[in-house]
C-alpha cells in the first residue's frame, strides 16, 4: 500500500510542484508512517475525569479573524497578522515583541517563569500561507496555539513559556532557522512543541501526527502527549511519521528536542486544500478532533512548565 501511495506522488508531483516547503513533495515522510493504538483504549490507562478546558468557541471567532486577510505572505498582511496576535496575547499578560531578521520578522510573546525563568518551553507555529488565507495551513496551529495560551495564562508556572509565530516557513524555515540561530544560552531551553495545521478529521477516527523521528531528546516530548492523551482519555490515534518540513527542524539542527503535531497527512487524510485557495474557514475544518488535539498539548505543557 505504501508502494503504490509513493507511486501516485511520484506520478502527480508535477501537479504539485511548488517553490514553498510542500509536505506533499517529502515522499519518504509518507513510507514512514505507522499507526499507533489509540491512547484511550489501552487498559492500563486510568483515565480521570476533567473538564475541556480549551475554548473552541474562542478558537473559532479568532481562527475566522486571523484568516480574513487574504494572503499572509506579503509583508503587509503579515503585519496585519502580528498586530492582531500583538493584541490578543496582551490581553493574556504575555509581553509581546518582534524579533526582525533578514527578509521578515518572528512574532514573540512570553509568560515568565516564578522560580526559574531562564528555564524555557517553546511553543510555535509558522504565521505565513500561500497565496490563500491560510485558514488551516496554519491558522489552526496559529489560532490552537492562542487557544492553549489562553488556559496558560491562567496559572503560573515554574518555567517560562515563550509563544513564537514563525515568518517564512513556507520558504525553507527561514524565521525559525534565524530565531534558533540567535539563541545564545541554548541549554535552558526545555524543548519545542510546532503547532501545524490541524483542522482536517475527514475519516473521524481522531488520527495525528506527534513528529520526533525517533529522536532520543524529542521522544520525551512525544512521550509526554502520548501520556496525556491516556490520562485524559482522548479519543486519539497518534500515527508517526518522520519529516523535516516544518519549523520544528531548525531545533534539531541545533541538537534541541522538538516535536510537530498536525493532522494525519502522510497517512492519507490531508487537507485537500493545502495549498490552495479553499483553504478558508468552513466546514471541512473538525473543532472537535482539534479540541482534543489541544487538550492533551495544553496538559503536556503544564507538565513541563511545573
Amino acid at each position: 500500500m505504501k508502494n503504490l501511495i509513493l507511486a501516485t506522488l511520484l506520478l502527480t508531483s508535477s501537479a504539485f510542484a511548488h517553490e514553498e516547503h510542500d509536505w506533499r513533495q517529502d515522499y519518504s515522510a509518507y513510507l514512514s508512517v505507522r499507526y499507533e493504538l489509540p491512547m484511550s483504549y489501552e487498559k492500563t490507562a486510568s483515565p480521570r475525569f476533567f473538564t475541556k478546558r480549551v475554548d473552541m468557541k474562542f478558537f473559532k471567532e479568532k481562527l475566522t479573524t486571523l484568516s480574513s486577510t487574504s494572503d499572509r505572505r506579503t509583508t503587509e498582511n503579515l503585519d496585519v497578522a502580528r498586530q492582531f496576535l500583538k493584541a490578543e496575547y496582551e490581553k493574556l499578560g504575555f509581553t509581546v515583541r518582534f524579533e526582525p531578521f533578514g527578509g521578515g520578522s518572528n512574532f514573540v510573546a512570553e509568560k515568565l517563569g516564578t522560580t526559574q525563568p531562564q528555564k524555557v518551553l517553546i511553543l510555535s507555529s509558522h504565521i505565513d500561507s500561500v497565496r490563500c488565507k491560510g485558514a488551516n495551513d496554519n491558522g489552526t496551529g496559529t489560532i490552537g496555539l492562542l487557544a492553549v495560551a489562553q488556559e496558560l495564562s491562567k496559572q503560573n508556572y515554574s518555567y517560562t513559556v515563550r509563544i513564537l509565530g514563525f515568518d517564512k516557513e513556507e520558504i525553507g524555515l527561514v524565521g525559525s532557522d534565524a530565531y534558533v540561530a540567535s539563541l545564545k544560552t541554548k541549554t535552558d531551553v526545555i524543548g519545542n512543541i510546532n503547532f501545524e495545521m490541524m483542522g482536517v478529521n475527514s475519516r473521524q477516527d481522531g488520527s495525528f501526527h506527534v513528529i520526533d523521528c525517533d529522536k532520543a531528546s524529542s521522544v520525551v516530548i512525544s512521550s509526554k502527549i502520548r501520556n496525556s492523551i491516556a490520562n485524559l482519555g482522548l479519543p486519539l490515534t497518534i500515527v508517526k511519521a518522520c519529516t523535516d518540513r516544518s519549523d520544528h527542524a531548525s531545533f534539531w539542527r541545533h541538537n534541541l528536542p522538538a516535536v510537530v503535531i498536525s493532522e494525519n497527512f502522510f497517512g492519507g487524510d490531508a487537507d485537500p486544500c493545502y495549498h490552495a485557495k479553499c483553504d478558508i474557514v468552513d466546514d471541512r475544518l473538525d473543532y472537535n478532533y482539534m479540541g482534543n488535539i489541544l487538550e492533551a498539548v495544553l496538559d503536556a505543557s503544564e507538565q513541563f512548565l511545573r
